[in-house]
């Protein structure tokens, strides 16, 4: 079925539907949307035009002749009684994600980790190398100032989000799987539902399936790498990796083996589809990386800031030890809101594991996003194996004269983690250092 003319998005700020609805603006779609609260991204919309209400508003849904709707949405909205009375078209964001990209060549990147950072760099590198990608990343990518691109040519760079099983909807022509950790598991049930998972995608992939090394066997032919050597001096990195029997050395200035990996995924790739190795090289200098991944604020020698998505055990770990191997003189004072309250039950102990690498630890509440409350379920189950200092926070906010008695002895870095809205403490933070600064 064609898309409408008039469509209405719910959950319009969210990061791929925000993508979404630029990209059926861009077509000419009358594009509305919904969503519970103001953000930066629903802001951007406004900016270019698109209508958002920000309480249910059900005449608007009236309106549209078409629904896009995140799974957060639950089922008792009260803009889906106009939508089922009057049986209007619905796709939920993976089915119209998997539909819009249908006729381009699509390459995907799945796995739990890294997905962002690796779909920003492949579309920045198709883009600098001249083939006007279409892309639809789950982050601000810097080079492009937004989510999405909408670039003319045949091919599509999306995130096969292992959510609500969303990857599943695609056929891409190549992909990047770059791990199978277990997440997700109020969908999947169990690691081995994941795994599962991704040996169904990896199946559906047509062409080639690039993943690191340490990728369990996914049921059929896969083209491996691998990060041989990392080193770095603050964001000066040099890291060598393998693919195929090739070796490659690449300078740049993203910090942490984990982005490496990213870049070594995205590089390979497009070498083993034709690009050569060298104007690759050149394009992947010029990579300004995503907002919340990595996001580095040096304000002095003494000072640094770092805002990062961060939100299971595996990368908030390869978030600290990026930052040791980068910074090894700075105390780390890491301020994590866990994220979702099934993730932070099943992940508990790892998560105090992961956060021992810091000097200190603040715990903010949980961010709930799609879940309801569980009484039950707190940060304290995090912090009751934590054996570094600790302290819980009964809200998201954030006592600067408090914080100032983490910041001695110098130097120290504060390290803000977290999928949900932790960001908000980052400018509040960065405005009281640099007062100190003058």
């Amino acid at each position: 079925m064609a898309f409408p003319a008039k469509l209405r998005l719910w959950g319009i700020g969210g990061v791929g539907m925000s993508a979404l609805a630029q990209h059926f603006h861009r077509l000419g779609h009358q594009v509305t949307g919904y969503d519970r609260e103001a953000s930066p991204l629903t802001d951007r919309l406004q900016a270019k035009g698109i209508p958002i209400d920000f309480s249910p508003t059900p005449q608007q849904a009236e309106k549209a002749q078409g629904i896009i709707y995140t799974p957060a949405i639950a089922a008792d909205f009260p803009e889906w009684e106009p939508v089922r009375r009057l049986n209007l078209p619905t796709w939920r964001r993976g089915q119209a994600l998997a539909q819009v990209v249908a006729d381009h060549t699509v390459l995907a990147v799945a796995g739990a980790h890294g997905k962002t950072t690796t779909t920003a760099l492949l579309a920045w590198l198709l883009h600098a190398l001249g083939a006007q990608p279409l892309a639809f990343i789950g982050g601000l990518a810097r080079n492009f100032d937004s989510t999405y691109v909408g670039g003319s040519g045949p091919w599509a760079v999306v995130e096969a989000d292992e959510y609500d099983r969303a990857m599943l909807l695609l056929s891409p022509a190549h992909a990047i799987i770059q791990s199978v950790d277990p997440d997700h598991l109020e969908v999947y049930g169990s690691p081995e539902g994941v795994l599962q998972a991704y040996r169904q995608f990896a199946g559906q992939v047509r062409g080639l399936c690039v993943a690191p090394e340490a990728v369990p066997d996914l049921g059929r032919p896969l083209v491996r790498y691998a990060l041989e050597a990392y080193q770095a001096q603050g964001r000066q990195v040099e890291f060598v990796y393998r693919w195929e029997g090739r070796r490659r050395t690449v300078a740049w200035t993203q910090i942490g083996r984990h982005l490496a990996e990213n870049a070594a995924a995205a590089l390979t790739l497009l070498e083993a589809l034709g690009w050569d190795f060298p104007g690759l090289q050149e394009a992947l200098a010029s990579f300004a990386g995503v907002e919340r991944r990595m996001e580095l604020y040096e304000l002095s020698e003494e000072y640094f800031v770092v805002s990062d998505y961060a939100h299971h055990p595996t990368e908030i770990r390869r978030t600290l030890q990026a930052l040791r191997e980068s910074f090894p003189a700075h105390r780390l004072v890491v301020a994590f809101q866990p994220h979702l309250y099934s993730r932070t039950a099943f992940f508990a102990k790892e998560f105090a594991q992961a956060l021992s690498l810091a000097d200190s630890v603040l715990l903010f509440p949980i961010y709930a996003a799609r879940e309801s409350s569980t009484p039950s379920v707190t940060s304290k189950l995090i912090s009751q194996y934590l054996e570094k200092p600790v302290q819980e926070l009964l809200s998201l906010t954030l006592d600067m004269v408090a914080l100032s008695a983490y910041l001695n002895p110098k130097p120290v870095g504060l390290v803000f983690l977290g999928a949900g809205d932790v960001y908000r403490l980052v400018p509040e933070t960065l405005a009281y250092l640099r007062d100190r600064l003058i």
